[in-house]
């Protein structure tokens, strides 16, 4: 059949743009992983789907949404922000193809781990950190930039752990392995607690500036931010030693210094904006979180810790992965951010979601029956996001990309800046 003329290099052309920006490519992976590992299970093996060849199959779930959907979304953000750091272009191409192709393979070597050798297993799920810690690193110490460094070497600790995981799953330790799981969430709770603390006080200032220009400005104070972080850091160092009341302790404190912290954040004023709003409501999820693992230890009876957990990694974490990659689909002519309806439906549904997940054990005769119904929610908002997504996808890409224009429209494009990430 002959193609109708024009058809093929429009095409080509909108595939060459994919590749011009790393939160493309990596973005949209994230989304598709988050999709599709809670459509394969447990949604679609409760309706006859074959299970994932990795035993027990929850720790395939949650290795997936912890290391292929988070850590694909950390790939984007980390490479999106690094021309600002380095002032080199993007990187885009063939080393964006490459580490696009590791995570793939990560991906499937992982759904069929139980038949795969264990030294293959680990070598194919350990080349997607290695390679995206390596262009990290590569350009932030060639530029003398020793701070942003650091991303590229916690990147490094993330494939870590993820060698650890696979050994402690594969060789028969699932209690080893949820251990180091549960300690990888309290590492991207840190780094949720670094760039998010910074990012949402910055978009709603910004935001702000541009239509209550004599409001008055989140003025956050340093303390609260630092005991936070500082809290965060103490708990994960208590984890790994297997202290775990320190860690409780420590995670307690930090939730309440969030708390001070986000007290000035104008969250009210905030929440008309709908793209701000899926920033505040995700974040408060954080000390939640916090607060509630940290008090399980002292009082387990009350709710499963193995259910709290999901505060973190479905309230906080999907929540701010959905509200600050969901940005680059956002941009207006005007120069300004504004949510589409798939944003706003989708983030509406996965907040659904994360209350109906954690009412599962509450309702212990419906567990089953509540725990699917959290699952369709979950992949019904992914669905509706990444089709509100597809903007961000195709055609010359938008600089800043997760943030609007802080001057006016007439501004040349040299002005723009992906500082504000």
């Amino acid at each position: 059949m002959t193609q109708p003329p024009g058809k093929t290099p429009r095409l080509t052309a909108a595939f060459a743009h994919f590749w011009q920006a790393p939160h493309r490519p990596l973005f949209l992976a994230s989304f598709l992983c988050a999709f599709t590992t809670v459509a394969w299970w447990p949604l679609g093996v409760a309706f006859g789907l074959p299970a994932p060849g990795f035993e027990p199959v929850v720790l395939w779930h949650a290795h997936e949404l912890i290391f292929g959907f988070a850590g694909a979304a950390v790939g984007g953000y980390l490479l999106t922000a690094l021309p600002s750091w380095t002032g080199l272009p993007p990187i885009q191409g063939a080393p964006l193809k490459l580490l696009l192709g590791c995570w793939l393979l990560a991906r499937l070597t992982s759904g069929l781990a139980d038949h795969i050798p264990v030294a293959l297993q680990l070598c194919l799920n350990l080349s997607y950190p290695l390679w995206l810690a390596a262009m990290l690193l590569y350009q932030t110490l060639s530029c003398g930039d020793y701070q942003k460094a650091g991303f590229g070497l916690a990147v490094l600790l993330l494939g870590g752990a993820d060698a650890l995981f696979m050994t402690a799953a594969l060789s028969g330790q699932p209690e080893a392995a949820l251990t180091i799981l549960r300690t990888v969430v309290l590492g991207f709770a840190l780094g949720m607690t670094i760039i998010g603390s910074r990012a949402i006080a910055a978009f709603t200032n910004n935001w702000l500036d541009r239509t209550n220009p004599r409001d008055p400005r989140i003025n956050a104070p340093q303390l609260p931010r630092q005991i936070a972080q500082g809290a965060l850091a103490l708990a994960l160092i208590a984890m790994l030693a297997g202290l775990r009341g320190v860690a409780s302790v420590a995670m307690i404190c930090a939730a309440i210094a969030m708390l001070w912290m986000m007290y000035g954040w104008r969250t009210i004023p905030a929440l008309t904006n709908p793209l701000l709003a899926a920033q505040h409501l995700a974040f408060a999820w954080l000390p939640i979180g916090l607060a509630s693992i940290g008090a399980l230890w002292f009082a387990p009876q009350l709710y499963p810790m193995a259910d709290a957990i999901h505060i973190l990694t479905i309230g906080a974490m999907s929540g701010l992965i959905m509200a600050i990659a969901g940005r680059a689909a956002c941009h207006h002519i005007s120069g300004d951010m504004r949510a589409s309806a798939g944003f706003v439906l989708g983030s509406l549904l996965v907040w659904a979601a994360t209350w109906v997940r954690l009412a599962a054990p509450v309702f212990a005769q419906q567990n089953s029956s509540i725990l699917l119904g959290a699952a369709g929610l979950w992949c019904l908002g992914w669905a509706v996001f990444i089709a509100g997504f597809r903007p961000a996808l195709t055609g010359p890409v938008i600089r800043p990309v997760l943030s609007g224009k802080k001057h006016p429209p007439a501004d040349p494009p040299h002005l723009l800046t992906e500082k504000s990430i």
